[in-house]
């Protein structure tokens, strides 16, 4: 019998609990047929550090809580918690958690890279939201992956809250990736999940003639991948093209 919901394929994903971006714009990257479950984190330390580093470490127990929910993949829709805990801790304990969950589990991260890998991209122009701490986080974490940062831009200078990060809005994404030097760089990417991206993403693509790409637009993009591997697209842009999203 063919479910009402989700009868292609439902996935999971785990969302900071303040973040109000990674639900609609997964949702609205979505093959037909294919639903997105969330469940939100949280933790109360005061230190956001703290916090991202609860997330990434605690990946078992966010699946485990979609009890008997039959989800094809698990994805982590949180930039930050991987910066935090760097490349090699990341894949350990996503590895880990494939294992334990018994699904496939990817990281917003690991989604761009895998993005990256699947289009040949070495070099990037890197736009993120975060307070500098974390931005430098960052900046460390692509140059372990080999990814060279041709250029980087923080969306809003003055922001030293991640919370803040929420009341961005697409057309901040869309200045900051117009601002940015992008000479050298083989894509343009917008890193962050909690920052709306995919109307900008939508408006560049008629522009640029390389990859834009963001967290959500790989996440949902991975997470289709390993749920429905003969029938997702081989890159992520091409989700853009039946993007759904509510009139501006």
């Amino acid at each position: 019998m063919q479910v009402d919901y989700g009868p292609a394929a439902r996935l999971g994903v785990a969302v900071p609990h303040s973040n109000p971006t990674v639900e609609p714009e997964l949702r609205a990257l979505m093959a037909p047929g294919v639903e997105v479950y969330a469940t939100r984190l949280f933790h109360p330390a005061p230190r956001v550090e703290d916090r991202l580093n609860h997330y990434i470490r605690h990946l078992p127990d966010a699946a485990r809580t979609f009890g008997t929910l039959d989800i094809r993949a698990f994805g982590l829709g949180c930039t930050g918690t991987s910066y935090v805990a760097g490349l090699e801790l990341e894949d350990r304990l996503v590895t880990e958690a494939t294992a334990e969950c018994r699904l496939p589990v990817v990281t917003a991260t690991q989604a761009i890279r895998q993005a990256l890998a699947a289009l040949g991209v070495r070099r990037i122009a890197l736009v993120s939201p975060y307070p500098e701490a974390l931005a430098e986080a960052g900046y460390a974490y692509w140059r372990d992956a080999g990814i060279e940062l041709t250029a980087r831009l923080r969306v809003d200078p003055a922001l030293d809250d991640t919370h803040r990060i929420y009341e961005l809005t697409s057309d901040d994404a869309l200045r900051a990736l117009r601002a940015i030097d992008g000479t050298g760089a083989e894509a343009l990417v917008a890193t962050g999940t909690g920052m709306p991206t995919l109307r900008a993403l939508r408006e560049l693509q008629r522009q640029e003639n390389r990859p834009v790409l963001s967290s959500n637009l790989c996440l949902a993009w991975a997470l289709q991948r390993h749920a429905l591997p003969d029938t997702a697209p081989a890159s992520p842009g091409h989700l853009l093209a039946g993007l759904r999203l509510d009139p501006a």
